[in-house]
């Protein structure tokens, strides 16, 4: 007792504090935040208390302020692959939770959302101190795949290893049936050969489907989806984005027109598509090729 009275037990000064918060945990304050910045359509939930991808880093950086994040101190070293698929502000949420040292790699030439406008230079902005190194040879594909592939993506500073092979080729089909019979052709010898994996590369999920659909009547071919739980040998057919990470002995980009790759968006998709080939390379077009294509 003193002048001032008895002091209040802590639970009590803690629950007089929160009554002066006009919100109470983070979800809410997060809802407000969009609210604040009068775009509240865009804050979407798929389910009663459950964000969207893409609003989980900022939740998490909004929580390390207002409610604290636990930092991992038992992972020593982190690795983080695929960089350019990582926002600046996951970088922000994934250095408060792991304090440790970093190896961080990606090439900023595959880059799959188009939403994703930041740049290796904010990256590197974010660790200021980080040893750089720029790793531009290639292992993978021949060098006459990879010197058509650095075109595509004009990359001049990216070296090739001394393994030769077939040149790739640019072929034209007066139409859709005609690209079809000239990729069963493929398909034929590929079969009759001695390689182990032929990759059919396109655009989107939709035109893995359509592909799939117009081949596997005539054909042993493999649809890999977002489904799909394995990857086998033989031919298969998939979408840019579910063919990041893989290679193929041989690899055929139907489609490769000034329609389906215009932009510098698509001009990323179509290096992509590229350089899964480790041996042979075909790609088709109707109409007009795309302005990327190597003359």
């Amino acid at each position: 007792m003193g002048m001032w009275g008895e002091v209040p037990k802590a639970n009590v000064i803690l629950k007089s504090l929160n009554k002066m918060l006009t919100i109470k945990d983070t979800f809410a304050l997060y809802k407000d935040f969009y609210q604040y910045i009068d775009e509240k359509d865009m804050f979407v939930l798929p389910e009663k208390k459950t964000l969207e991808w893409e609003d989980v880093f900022p939740f998490l950086y909004l929580m390390a302020a207002f409610e604290g994040i636990e930092e991992n101190r038992l992972v020593k070293h982190l690795v983080i692959d695929e960089m350019q698929d990582y926002t600046p502000i996951q970088f922000a949420v994934l250095n408060m939770m792991y304090p440790c040292q970093k190896t961080i790699l990606g090439d900023f030439g595959q880059v799959l959302n188009p939403c994703h406008l930041h740049s290796l230079d904010e990256i590197r902005k974010i660790y200021k101190d980080a040893q750089f190194v720029a790793l531009n040879k290639s292992y993978r594909s021949t060098y006459e795949i990879m010197d058509f592939a650095k075109k595509i993506c004009n990359q001049p500073s990216l070296e090739m290893v001394e393994r030769h092979g077939e040149q790739p080729k640019s072929i034209y089909c007066e139409n859709i049936d005609c690209e079809i019979a000239s990729m069963a052709v493929l398909i034929k010898e590929f079969e009759e050969g001695g390689n182990a994996s032929l990759g059919i590369v396109v655009k989107t999920e939709a035109d893995a489907k359509r592909f799939y659909d117009l081949l596997s009547g005539e054909h042993q071919v493999h649809l890999l989806s977002l489904d799909s739980t394995r990857f086998t040998n033989g031919v298969s057919i998939m979408s840019i984005r579910m063919a990041k990470g893989l290679e193929f002995d041989e690899v055929i980009v139907p489609d490769a027109d000034n329609r389906n790759y215009d932009s510098d968006y698509d001009r990323n998709l179509l290096y992509i598509a590229c350089t899964r080939a480790m041996h042979k390379l075909t790609l088709f077009y109707t109409g007009n090729p795309s302005p990327f294509l190597p003359k």
